[in-house]
């Protein structure tokens, strides 16, 4: 079952292109890897699986991986955290002692805004990039896999698993497991990119135009931010149907103004405005935006 697809197990796909690689990854690349798409559920994949050592794994998520943001950046991100913790507070009734997961930590922002609302916070990830802050006897933090990790059932209220189901070989075990921990009626969110987007598009005509064809514009494997998993509306529905969860909420959205994370001297400034933002805003409009979330419930049996 490895080689099939890792969402419905279906052995039939179409071969989209070669992925790109950096200097990291290109050391112990020793197969030809290339990018499909299931024929069945629409997700996109790399085959063969990827066959890394846990080390090399760490070496691509070292903690450059974070590095390069800009105070515009941060402040925005630190923004939509609290809102997408507002929206999950809303469907609490009780909204005091909520126990909450982490799963991908990071820097462990997540973490701190979890304890600034008084929850019970725990967070697990295979490498500690935490910041400072959140290194503190009030987060629960493991190092650790998660599939590896023995978490008790039925536990916690509220699990957040955002741009993480893109990075992991065996989504649907993810899954499981986390509904399994999840409490009946506890709320998961899951965010995700959408490879169909408007964007992914531009990319495509980009790559034929200057020569790069047989790159492909989905997922990059080999390359920051290492996507090994695809989604689009209907892989990411097939998912959501699979494990029959509840949609208490769903969205297709983009961050806008990203230009203004770079300064007005720096070349990425002009690129983002006068060729990003007015992707990203045909794209919304034509529900295409780069990226989904959706707040999904465990229901009680």
């Amino acid at each position: 079952m490895a080689n099939n697809c890792p969402i419905c197990g279906n052995r039939e796909y179409k071969i989209l292109g070669k992925s790109k690689t950096n200097s990291i990854s290109a050391n112990f690349i020793n197969k030809d890897y290339r990018v499909v798409q299931c024929s069945n559920c629409y997700t996109y994949f790399v085959f063969p699986q990827i066959e890394f050592s846990d080390n090399q794994w760490s070496m691509l998520y070292n903690s450059e991986y974070f590095s390069s943001q800009s105070q515009w950046l941060i402040k925005q991100r630190a923004k939509e955290l609290k809102q997408r913790f507002d929206k999950a507070e809303s469907f609490f009734e009780n909204k005091n002692g909520i126990k909450f997961l982490d799963i991908g930590t990071g820097e462990g922002k997540t973490l701190l805004e979890g304890c600034l609302r008084g929850w019970e916070v725990t967070g697990i990830d295979i490498i500690d990039n935490r910041i400072e802050d959140a290194k503190n006897d009030k987060i629960k933090f493991i190092n650790a896999k998660f599939l590896e990790y023995r978490f008790p059932e039925n536990y916690f209220d509220f699990i957040y698993l955002d741009s993480v189901l893109e990075h992991v070989l065996e989504p649907i075990e993810y899954l499981v497991k986390i509904k399994s921990i999840l409490k009946p009626d506890g709320i998961l969110y899951v965010g995700v990119p959408n490879e169909d987007s408007l964007f992914n598009d531009i990319r495509r005509v980009i790559f034929t135009l200057i020569g790069k064809r047989e790159i492909s514009d989905k997922i990059k494997p080999f390359d920051s931010p290492y996507h090994v998993i695809g989604f689009n509306l209907s892989s990411f529905n097939y998912v959501i149907k699979k494990l029959n969860l509840k949609v208490r909420y769903f969205r297709n959205f983009g961050r806008k103004f990203d230009f203004l994370s770079s300064p007005p001297n720096k070349k990425g400034f002009w690129i983002s405005l006068f060729f990003l933002f007015p992707i990203e805003i045909v794209g919304y409009i034509i529900k295409r935006d780069v990226y989904f979330e959706a707040y999904l419930a465990k229901e009680k049996y």
